[in-house]
């Protein structure tokens, strides 16, 4: 792992797993599209030595989130991020895994955080648009902001996407949703990275 005190820049990749783009019961192959963006957006970032960090919701019959929301990411094949992005993680410097909605509570991710003293850009990648990465970058933007620490939080919208089940959580206000909370809450949303 880099030094963490010169992390200029950070790339997560949120719950990019088996369990919401392969199977299960919030599984929808539609969130793969975007997986090309991520690819690029992972290669640009090894280019300039960022750091690298996948999170992936890993849960158990026990969980309480999943009173929530239906059974999902319970099995060891669900947990595992899919095979397309899967060779990025040789390059990560860190696997975390939340069994929660948000990122900034999974084990470890507070600790690695307060010693990026020099961070200038985050840049959170991913699936759910309006749970999982509007819950990490709204808790992030607060989390810097309680330690004065001035980062760009970067939210590239073709790199992501939430599920869509019909009558029940639709795509496109979903989407919506989450973008206009990210913005009101001082997130940078872009159509994509330049």
């Amino acid at each position: 792992m880099k030094n963490l005190e010169e992390v200029q820049e950070a790339i997560f990749v949120i719950d990019m797993n088996n369990g919401f783009c392969e199977e299960g019961a919030l599984a929808d192959p539609m969130i793969k599209n975007i997986v090309p963006n991520i690819k690029e957006i992972i290669k640009g970032g090894l280019k300039r030595k960022s750091s690298l960090f996948f999170v992936n919701d890993k849960h158990t019959e026990e969980s309480v989130e999943l009173k929530r929301y239906a059974g999902h990411c319970n099995t060891l094949e669900e947990q595992k991020t899919i095979q397309e992005l899967r060779i990025f993680e040789a390059y990560a410097d860190r696997v975390f895994y939340k069994n929660s909605t948000c990122a900034l509570f999974a084990p470890g991710m507070m600790e690695m955080l307060l010693q990026m003293k020099n961070i200038k850009r985050v840049i959170i990648t991913g699936c759910c648009t309006d749970i999982c990465i509007m819950n990490f970058a709204v808790a992030l933007r607060n989390f810097m902001d309680e330690w004065n620490v001035d980062v760009d939080i970067v939210v590239p919208k073709n790199a992501i996407e939430t599920f869509h089940i019909p009558k029940v959580h639709e795509r496109e206000e979903a989407n919506n949703f989450g973008y206009r909370v990210m913005e009101s809450s001082g997130i940078r949303l872009v159509k994509e990275m330049a």
